[in-house]
């Protein structure tokens, strides 16, 4: 069945300038013209499109104009937005309950699980308490629970004060991440498994599946949801929007489905359909339907352009990992931050300033090639989605990478060690010789270029 649902209204106005083929900046100027008002600026569109601020029915008035769509239209799309913000990482996209305006709800209440102080609390608990192992900048958690920054700062600073999140500083960026052995987060954890952590995880993990554009939840849990009362549903039921079914990667739907299912404990069923909405049974299409119930558009959380594959990471040293995890020595990233071709690039760098340096300066160019050695690991583990977090033991890299890897790359901690001693005057072994250089400078590029050979049969931790 499929319902029928309003795009929020910044998706509308991206996709009119767009075919328009004019940009923010020339959308600013018309708008600015139109309304009279100088004050019109890019920074506004730019807040628009990204769900950031819902235009007022005066600047919706001038943007019908500008952008040459019906006003009724850019109207239905602001009330999409306002129900996408007022519930956070999902939204009730169609058909929200008649009676579930209450003055409450509309303070930003989850309408799931009403104990919670606000929505924004809501999503920084589902994303920091779902993904123990992973830290979190203030930008991410304003992006997953669908608030600002001022906001989530906030109810950031009440949840670190209450010791079920900790922070640490990187430069400016400011990191927080749950702290797993206080004894109210695991109960809490329960809470949010069940109920905000369903689109977190969904959105998660299916959004790392090549081919799917949409994540629909319905029936019941998306009712309860939408704050129509009843029971506690044991199954969640998704619909997939599949505009190609080539284009699916199967193998990988599968095992984000069961991940899924082990994360939230809950019995995962699914239904793929088109663009069209139609769904197929053994070839015959079904004739699309109008439901009458609510449903809820889960935020999709994309893989990030050129990340590998969940479904073929590592299987040699997964105990190891899994335990550096839990101790806190390892963390989680994805992004820009999860690629290894920065720290292969680096580790050349050195090693070719490394042969420069060997006969006038044996002791930087030893230093270059146990610095690359100590990168390559390191680019080797953002391959996989994961880095050392502040506080970890000064052999966590060359730990992790010689369990996966092998005793190959065991070379890593032994020239950490010598870089250890070359960097304290008064060792006693705190010179190297050209000697040196020569005989270690191609045990590490044998290491980068096992790493590079390496890197794309790998796959994120999970």
């Amino acid at each position: 069945m499929q319902t029928n649902a309003d795009p929020p209204i910044g998706q509308l106005i991206r996709s009119a300038r767009q075919r328009l083929k004019i940009s923010q900046y020339e959308l600013a100027d018309r708008l600015a013209a139109i309304s009279g008002k100088a004050t019109m600026g890019r920074d506004r569109v730019a807040r628009w499109e990204r769900g950031r601020q819902v235009p007022r029915d005066e600047w919706r008035q001038w943007l019908s104009v500008a952008l040459q769509i019906p006003k009724s239209t850019l109207d239905s799309g602001a009330a999409a937005a306002r129900r996408r913000s007022q519930l956070g990482h999902a939204a009730v996209t169609a058909n929200p309950p008649v009676n579930s305006n209450t003055s409450r709800r509309n303070q930003g209440s989850p309408a799931l699980l009403p104990v919670f102080r606000s929505r924004v609390q809501a999503g920084i608990l589902a994303a920091t308490l779902m993904n123990p192992n992973r830290a979190f900048s203030l930008t991410e958690l304003a992006d997953q629970a669908g608030g600002s920054l001022a906001s989530v700062s906030k109810e950031s600073d009440l949840l670190e004060a209450a010791g079920i999140l900790a922070r640490r500083n990187e430069g400016t960026v400011r990191l927080v991440r749950a702290v797993p052995d206080r004894p109210i987060v695991g109960p809490l954890t329960d809470l949010i498994r069940v109920t905000y952590g369903v689109p977190q995880v969904l959105g998660e993990e299916l959004g790392r599946v090549p081919g799917i554009s949409r994540v629909t939840v319905c029936s019941t849990w998306a009712e309860r949801f939408a704050g129509l009362p009843g029971i506690d549903p044991p199954t969640i039921q998704i619909r997939l929007t599949v505009p190609d079914e080539s284009a699916l990667d199967e193998p990988e739907l599968v095992a984000a489905i069961d991940r899924a299912r082990k994360r939230i404990q809950r019995e995962i069923k699914y239904t793929m359909v088109g663009e069209d909405g139609q769904a197929d049974v053994d070839g015959v299409p079904i004739p699309r339907q109008r439901d009458r119930r609510p449903v809820v558009d889960v935020a999709v959380v994309p893989k990030p352009a050129g990340h590998p594959s969940i479904v073929s990471c590592w299987e040699q040293g997964q105990e190891v990992i899994s335990e550096l995890l839990d101790e806190g020595q390892l963390e989680l990233i994805s992004g820009a931050d999860a690629d290894a071709s920065p720290f292969f690039e680096l580790a050349e760098s050195h090693l070719k300033a490394s042969d420069q340096l060997a006969t006038d300066a044996p002791a930087s160019a030893f230093l270059l090639v146990c610095e690359a050695a100590k990168l390559i690991g390191s680019g080797m583990l953002a391959r996989q989605g994961l880095r050392p977090t502040a506080n970890s033991a000064l052999n966590v890299v060359s730990r992790a990478v010689t369990a996966q890897f092998g005793l190959q790359f065991s070379q890593i901690e032994l020239l950490r060690q010598r870089e250890l001693e070359l960097a304290t005057p008064t060792s006693r072994d705190n010179r190297a010789t050209s000697a040196d250089v020569e005989d270690y400078a191609p045990t590490v590029r044998s290491l980068l270029s096992a790493a590079r050979e390496l890197a794309p049969r790998m796959g994120v931790f999970a």
